[in-house]
């Protein structure tokens, strides 16, 4: 941005559209940063006395990088390809350790990875990575992309190694036991062991 176009309106213009592409109402970023809805009309619509510091919330809830520092590229297009291409393959062994790798980089990243819903024919692949954005929003107390906010639990039960190799009931059981609630909500079992953590 050169100065001239460095202005509150351009700003407010810039927060509006990541919202937007977040598929946030202003009363949903409100509550994520801890401020009022009228906070977050009065700083996209370009307000000059809105508060620097809750403004700094707002731009940080919104995965905007600080002036200066290196911007990570946006791998979730790659991610959600990735996936797709793995499971039209049906080659569940290496999608279930994309699961893995899909937790591990949005947890280093602060912030799930997959910010639209991956184009999925396996509807229980697509309800797990659902579940396992909500669990990575949860650890990195950042917001939950509004495609995953919008997935139904599964009717069936999801337990991905299933795909692999039968599951007993006895492990089904141990899985149910260690799984966190993120996963239990949308009837999606695994490990949080099993799940990448930083």
């Amino acid at each position: 941005m050169n100065s001239s176009s460095f202005t509150t309106s351009a700003l407010g213009v810039r927060i509006r559209q990541q919202r937007q592409l977040f598929g946030l109402t202003q009363a949903e970023l409100a509550r994520a940063v801890g401020v009022s809805r009228k906070f977050i009309v009065d700083l996209e619509s370009g307000k000059e006395t809105a508060s620097l510091g809750l403004a700094l919330k707002v731009l940080q809830e919104l995965g905007f990088e600080e002036p200066g520092a290196k911007q990570a590229p946006d791998r979730g297009e790659e991610i959600a390809r990735a996936f797709q291409q793995t499971l039209e393959g049906r080659d569940y062994e290496y999608a279930l350790r994309l699961v893995s790798e899909y937790a591990a980089e949005s947890l280093e990243n602060g912030r799930p990875l997959l910010r639209q819903a991956p184009e999925l024919a396996d509807q229980q692949y697509l309800v797990a990575l659902a579940a396992l954005t909500r669990w990575v929003a949860a650890k990195t107390q950042s917001i939950i992309p509004s495609w995953a906010r919008k997935v139904a639990p599964s009717a069936e039960p999801v337990f991905l190694a299933d795909k692999i190799y039968p599951v007993g009931d006895r492990m089904k059981q141990l899985i149910r036991a260690e799984t966190p609630t993120e996963l239990k909500d949308l009837n999606v079992w695994m490990r949080e062991r099993s799940l990448a953590t930083v």
